[in-house]
């Protein structure tokens, strides 16, 4: 059986490998470079020594404008746990259904939870072992740009602990399910990212800023507001007016100063709402336990279309 999962489905974990070869040699290669100029710099002794203050924000800027770019394609990694969804998860079960092998299998004394199980084991197994390496790898490529940027933003928090790891078995899970449920290998790819993103979007955008609640802290206009530090998550910052409203637009004509025109908006005070630093792993473990929970429900849910729906 073992044999057969690898014959069925080496043309799969082929290209995936291939991709993640090629994704790693590329964050090998900038990774040393970025490492290389950011001790050269000075700009991690600058950091070590004063990392919540100023003097460092020339540095920051220079390793910044050399190396933002390739720091924003660190967006399209957040793309590598779906491609394992749809490009392994999805044809794991739909492909033996499109072409009914899977019914071969069911007569050689194999029973339907063992197929499955050995299916999932092997796939889930090598998939997550692969995502592991990627994570390792992925920390150690943004150790340098850590240490200003934090790691609440989208990109750093997704690929810095075991979300990442979290968000690859969801993918998974969910493309077994759409392919036991859609029986066609291109209709479950589609099936497999729709409810991918159907899921991580609201928790993302929505469930995440608000796991605990988060601190707000107020100051009068023209005072100087509370320094954070770079690991701290700014969720919103603005202006609150004498009816105590929130808003971040101004709306200013003529030489006004900054003062002048917060008071011509009716502005009060200032504020900032963030979440501490320190909640990062608490963040880390909460979204974690979420995609595992709907991994979990898609792989049952698989099971259970395959023992009483298929035949």
């Amino acid at each position: 059986m073992i044999w057969v999962v690898w014959r069925q489905h080496r043309g799969e974990g082929l290209i995936v490998l291939g991709v993640l070869a090629l994704v790693a040699v590329f964050l090998v290669i900038t990774g040393l470079e970025m490492s290389q100029s950011f001790q050269e710099s000075g700009l991690g002794n600058c950091l070590a020594y004063a990392p919540e203050n100023s003097p460092c924000s020339a540095l920051q800027q220079a390793f910044e404008n050399q190396y933002g770019f390739l720091l924003s394609l660190a967006t399209f990694l957040l793309a590598l746990p779906l491609l394992l969804g749809a490009l392994v998860g999805a044809p794991l079960v739909a492909r033996e259904l499109e072409q009914h092998t899977h019914l071969l299998v069911w007569t050689q004394s194999i029973t339907r939870r063992r197929w499955l199980t050995t299916k999932l084991a092997l796939v889930l197994g090598a998939s997550l072992l692969a995502a592991g390496a990627m994570l390792a790898l992925l920390i150690w490529w943004r150790s340098p740009s850590a240490q200003f940027t934090g790691s609440f933003s989208n990109t750093a928090f997704d690929t810095s602990g075991p979300v990442w790891l979290a968000s690859a078995l969801l993918a998974l899970a969910l493309g077994i399910f759409a392919g036991t449920l859609a029986r066609r290998v291109v209709f479950a790819i589609f099936l497999t990212i729709a409810l991918f993103v159907a899921i991580r979007a609201p928790v993302e955008l929505f469930w995440r800023p608000n796991f605990e609640p988060a601190i707000t802290v107020t100051w009068p206009i023209g005072q100087t507001g509370p320094t954070l530090s770079p690991q701290d998550w700014r969720v919103a910052e603005g202006f609150i007016d004498a009816q105590g409203n929130k808003t971040n637009k101004l709306q200013c004509s003529g030489n006004l100063t900054i003062i002048q025109c917060l008071q011509a908006n009716g502005a009060q005070a200032n504020y900032i709402t963030y979440q501490p630093g320190d909640r990062f792993w608490t963040f880390q473990w909460i979204e974690t336990g979420i995609y595992l929970a709907f991994a979990v429900l898609a792989l049952g849910a698989a099971f259970w279309l395959v023992r009483r729906r298929l035949s």
